[in-house]
């Protein structure tokens, strides 16, 4: 008897994993955010002034903030490799929601510089950068 216990004790102990559970329907639910659309890097060079790393930690920043439907506070970005760190604020979108406007900081010791950009859905429901410059200093 003590030995068909034992037997089924790890049965017991994973009957209620999900993993195991026949027939998931891969439903999302509220508690997994969702992922947001990919920007298309492939004709994407880092802007004048960008170092390549620090643009790619940016632009994963860019792709969560332009995820929001609506306007969304700022999404913080860091690269540690360069000790560079910064922002990304969507701001107004236009033609019916398939652009965004977007400003995205980079800062660094004590030098912070700001970039003023535009991206645009695909038809691969990602976002490609139509436009991006570094902004002039006063």
């Amino acid at each position: 008897m003590l030995f068909r216990l034992i037997a089924l004790l790890p049965s017991v102990a994973l009957a209620g994993c999900g993993a195991l559970a026949p027939g998931l329907d891969g439903t999302i639910t509220g508690s997994i955010a969702p992922t947001p659309a990919p920007i298309t890097a492939s004709s994407e060079p880092a802007p004048k002034g960008v170092t390549p790393d620090d643009w790619i930690a940016a632009r994963r920043a860019l792709a969560e903030a332009l995820a929001a439907r609506d306007a969304a506070p700022s999404v913080p970005w860091e690269n540690t490799a360069t000790a560079t760190r910064g922002t990304v604020t969507p701001l107004a979108s236009k033609d019916d929601g398939k652009c965004r406007a977007f400003l995205m900081s980079f800062v660094r010791a004590d030098n912070e510089d700001w970039l003023q950009g535009e991206a645009c859905r695909t038809a691969a429901r990602g976002w490609r950068i139509g436009q991006a410059r570094m902004l002039e200093r006063g």
